[in-house]
Formats: structure tokens, sequence, C-alpha cells
């Protein structure tokens, strides 16, 4: 169970593949896992936290990079602050599964180029760090966090599961 951001690249309103190269060149400066069945990397960062992302076309499989998806299991300053880079590189926005519909938006020209169909109701939020990318955040995954939270114990019959605890 993970608390999702989806990543996508538009133009005039129209999806577009993202920059796989600028992408790589971010996803590279770090320790990762690539298995390519799933089209996933399991990426690590000093600090001792991790993400998941699950992106085709990034290795030179012939797929194009269409964007992809963020995983997060915690926060901290290190996936903020990749989030925020590879997704600027990349030329993607980012969709939060959250309950307030919202896009976040790295470079704030990305706006100009949103598709009309998606309406008033998601709200545009720029970003301009891993900071500000993880405070955007904070809201929707502290609910997936309760949420999750509640399932363990539910699962466990165990109202002190310790669940939660940890790196969060």
């Amino acid at each position: 169970m993970s608390f999702d951001v989806f990543l996508t690249a538009f133009h005039n309103g129209t999806t577009v593949a993202a920059d796989a190269a600028a992408a790589r060149i971010v996803l590279d400066r770090f320790k990762y896992t690539y298995q390519a069945q799933f089209n996933s990397y399991d990426i690590n960062f000093d600090d001792g936290s991790h993400l998941e992302l699950y992106a085709g076309g990034l290795h030179g499989t012939g797929k194009q990079f269409d964007g992809g998806m963020f995983a997060l299991r915690g926060f901290s300053d290190a996936i903020g602050s990749f989030i925020f880079d590879f997704s600027r590189a990349a030329g993607c926005v980012m969709f939060p599964a959250s309950e307030s519909p919202c896009v976040l938006l790295p470079c704030a020209d990305m706006a100009a180029h949103l598709p009309s169909e998606l309406g008033e109701e998601f709200q545009r939020i720029p970003v301009g760090s891993g900071g500000e990318l993880l405070a955007a955040l904070k809201g929707g995954y502290d609910n997936w966090r309760a949420y999750r939270d509640q399932i363990v114990r539910a699962s466990t019959g165990d109202p002190d599961s310790g669940a939660g605890r940890g790196r969060t």
C-alpha cells in the first residue's frame, strides 16, 4: 500500500512523451534497482529513505516514456528533492492520489499546457522545490497514512500494532 503520485507531460492540452534523457540524468545520480519486467525502480537515498518509481521507456526498451508513478511509503527531504527534480527534468506535472484534486506544477509555464477538460476542480499548485512539493503533498499523505494505519490495525486486531512508526 502506498501514497501515489502520477506524472504526465502535456503540450497544448494533449498528452505527449516526457523527456526520457533528462529524467535519466536525474535518476542516474542515485543508487537504484531496476526490474525490467515491472518497469520499476527502487531508488535509495543516502539518508536511508527510499522511493519506488514505475515508468516505462527510461531504459531504451523502445517504449515511449510517457510519465510514470511514484509510490511513497514515507517522506524525506531527499524524496521531495528527487521527485521535484525528476518531474521538472522530464517535463511532467504531478497528480497526487488525494481527496482534493490538484495538479502540482514544477514549472509555472506548464499550467498553460494542461487540458481544458481538467476543469477548475483541479487546483493548480506551483512548486519551486522539493520542500514545497512535500508541503503540497502533506495533507494527502497524512490522510493516506491514517487510512493505512487503520487497515493494519483492523487486519491484526491490535489497536497498537505499531503501524506508522518509523520514518514517515
